[in-house]
């Protein structure tokens, strides 16, 4: 639809966030049928909004949480709680019934799993722990701590955590030693099987096994596939956290870092982020200097795909790693250091052979100065210069706003996109303001505070499981459809994440892995993601110097098309973008990026599936659209990780561009270094094709072999 329809239809074009939320009460005012469904729903969107009345974060969820609680037509209340421990369902209940104040209900917040390794694999399979009953199950069960039936009877079946990539492994193989890894590996190779690796199964793209391999699970199937999984909120670690196995081993190692002072940590690649983070926290003397936000990620599972964080001195994950240790097509263990083919070895996919182990250079641990903001959005990121005033939607205008203080919010953000050590930008659909995180480091320790509390985990928490409620609530649909006011919902949702976000006066120091991994127990809410990577452009005047005109076009062509499709609100949840550098990995999208890199993505609910695909094609086609001062289209390209598959550009499958134009050289270069490490290790690319390759990338990489 054109901007024009929804500029005269839509509710969310023109009204604030805080008018769309008042208009569900005043329509609930006319529909008693719904008002009797959700009991106190009109009362607490009145108080939300009216100004004289001030509505805490807390009791905002409190009370939305309370309507469900209490509505006789939808259970989403209940059968969310279902899916807690039981002391998570207490607090809950507690905070829902205001019994007790906040910070009693939070205190001592100690969020595990509670369902053990064993009884979970048992719900999972309907079977016991003693599953092996063929020779074959036998000679894999001495080489993993545990084998878990694939195809037959006690069926378990692959799923990734968007759910968008199935499959039934032959055997499902957790190992947790190095020895047990090359059993498996060498079982595989004596039964003409393939081998594929996952962690928490975080990828929305086709890289995990097929039908009929072996999957290697890098964690419990507990921890790997349950959810919600609070191991990232809690002060204590579950016991199979605790008891840490080969591959899950951190230690300083002897050698010579690319930069004096730094330090070669080996990680095993089974290590979570959240043992990651709290080994660094506890020897306070090193840190990794980037990662991604999610704790419930593998070392191994960020590596493989080439996962980054933010901060324009910052090159991907995968461009720390210094050596790699793996077992490759013939069971054996080998290691790779030569700078030169760590740029394929580093970020391989897992098709090199099954990492086990990863030495990675990390820097003295720092301490971030976090000041977490939340922005009218016409300032977070100010609109290119040549967009017009008629083209930003009316609510998000600021009348008055002098070219002064548009100056001042444009050196503010280029100077944040520059030179903050880290750099991001968050704006959740139809939300009025943004909410900008960027900060700077210091390796001054004193005032240093441990990052979240207690109270703030809590919020986190409280934030996820309302939001999950709202997105299992088959009335809210009802609601939606009965008052025509889809993005008056999504608002809704919004304001809820929004609340969580949290917003401070003064920095606040903490260890720089804490900032790092801000939000915790994300991974409980699922969702759709794609993301692009965009080469950073120089100016035209001063190559040393960035413009960041597309990148402001490319954050507004992402809030225009939101606002476009605000009749069915197909994005649920936030547009981010940050700031990074470029990469020296091959196959890295950011490669190549001499002055940095924008990367964006957008998300959704998993329930918007349905009018997921047609909405980002439509963003995509913005976004791929860009060209440099020479008129020629920018090299931007999807994160590997991310959802590529099923989206068309240009007319065509997206994969088709990924592989002959966007990774052309690159899927040359990369298979011409694998084939140089095979060479001295004693394997082929046709023995890697064979032993670790998928569907997927028998097509991308090895499709002349």
């Amino acid at each position: 639809m054109s901007s024009h329809h929804h500029t005269s239809h839509s509710n969310c074009w023109k009204h604030t966030a805080d008018e769309r939320i008042g208009l569900i009460a005043e329509r609930l005012k006319g529909n008693d049928d719904i008002r009797n469904k959700l009991p106190g729903l009109r009362d607490i969107l009145k108080d939300y909004v009216d100004p004289d009345v001030p509505v805490a974060p807390a009791d905002f969820h409190r009370r939305l949480l309370r309507v469900f609680r209490d509505s006789d037509a939808d259970f989403s209340y209940q059968e969310c709680l279902l899916k807690l421990t039981e002391d998570e369902r207490d607090r809950i209940e507690k905070f829902v019934a205001d019994d007790q104040p906040l910070d009693d209900v939070s205190r001592d917040f100690d969020m595990c799993v509670s369902i053990g390794v064993r009884e979970h694999l048992q719900h999972l399979t309907g079977v016991d722990c003693a599953w092996i009953s063929s020779e074959g199950v036998q000679t894999l069960a001495a080489a993993a701590s545990k084998v878990v039936h694939g195809a037959g009877a006690d069926t378990v079946h692959f799923q990734n955590w968007g759910l968008g990539v199935e499959y039934v492994p032959q055997y499902t193989c957790i190992p947790n030693s190095v020895a047990g890894v090359q059993r498996i590996v060498k079982y595989a190779k004596q039964h003409d099987m393939g081998v594929r690796c996952a962690g928490f199964r975080h990828s929305w793209a086709p890289i995990f096994g097929r039908q009929g391999q072996i999957t290697i699970s890098l964690l419990s199937l507990a921890e790997a596939t349950k959810i919600p999984n609070f191991t990232a909120l809690s002060k204590i670690l579950p016991n199979w956290l605790l008891d840490k196995n080969e591959l899950q081993s951190i230690e300083v190692v002897s050698g010579t870092p690319r930069v004096k002072g730094n330090a070669l940590v080996r990680v095993g690649v089974s290590t979570t982020n959240e043992q990651l983070r709290r080994w660094c926290v506890e020897n306070n003397k090193y840190t990794y200097p980037l990662n991604v936000i999610m704790v419930e990620m593998t070392v191994g599972g960020t590596n493989a795909p080439i996962c980054h964080g933010a901060g324009r001195r910052h090159a991907t994950l995968s461009d720390l790693v210094r050596k790699v240790e793996y077992v490759d097509c013939n069971g054996k263990l080998r290691a790779v250091s030569d700078p030169r083919h760590l740029r394929a070895a580093a970020g391989c996919f897992g098709l090199m052979g099954v990492v086990t182990h990863l030495t990675l250079e990390f820097q003295p641990m720092t301490y971030a100065l976090m000041k977490p903001e939340k922005l009218p959005v016409l300032r977070a990121v100010p609109p290119p210069s040549d967009m017009k005033e008629e083209d930003i939607p009316p609510v998000l205008r600021i009348p008055g706003l002098t070219p002064a203080q548009r100056e001042e919010d444009l050196r503010r953000f280029r100077e944040s996109a520059t030179n903050a050590y880290y750099s991001e930008w968050f704006w959740f659909p139809y939300s009025d303001k943004c909410w900008v995180n960027c900060w700077n480091d210091t390796p001054d320790a004193s005032g240093t505070e441990d990052y979240p509390s207690n109270l703030q985990t809590f919020i986190m928490f409280l934030s996820q499981f309302t939001v999950n409620v709202l997105q299992n609530a088959k009335i809210l649909t009802e609601l939606i459809t009965a008052l025509h006011l889809d993005e008056a919902a999504v608002t809704l949702i919004s304001e809820a994440a929004m609340f969580a976000m949290p917003a401070w006066d003064e920095p606040v120091k903490t260890y720089l892995t804490d900032a790092l991994h801000f939000q915790r127990g994300i991974q409980n809410v699922r969702v759709l993601n794609l993301e692009v990577e965009m080469p950073l452009q120089p100016k035209v005047d001063n190559p040393n110097e960035i413009d960041y005109e597309f990148v402001q076009r490319a954050w507004w062509d992402a809030i225009l098309q939101c606002y476009r499709h605000s009749k069915t609100a197909p994005q649920r949840m936030p547009l981010e973008m940050r700031i990074m550098g470029g990469s020296e990995i091959v196959m890295a999208p950011q490669r190549g990026n001499k002055l940095g890199t924008c990367a964006i993505e957008i998300l959704t609910l998993k329930s918007a599936e349905e009018l997921w695909i047609p909405y980002v094609e439509g963003i995509l086609s913005k976004w791929l659209s860009y060209t440099d001062a020479n008129g020629k289209k920018l090299r931007t390209r999807p994160h590997m990780a991310k959802q590529w598959k099923g989206i068309r550009v240009d007319g065509r499958p997206w994969v088709e561009k990924m592989k002959n134009e966007d990774y052309a050289e690159e899927r040359r270069e990369f298979k011409a270094l694998l084939s140089e490490i095979g060479r001295q290790h004693g394997w082929t690319l046709q023995d890697l094709k064979k032993r670790f390759s998928n569907d997927f990338f028998d097509d991308f990489f090895f499709d002349d072999i």
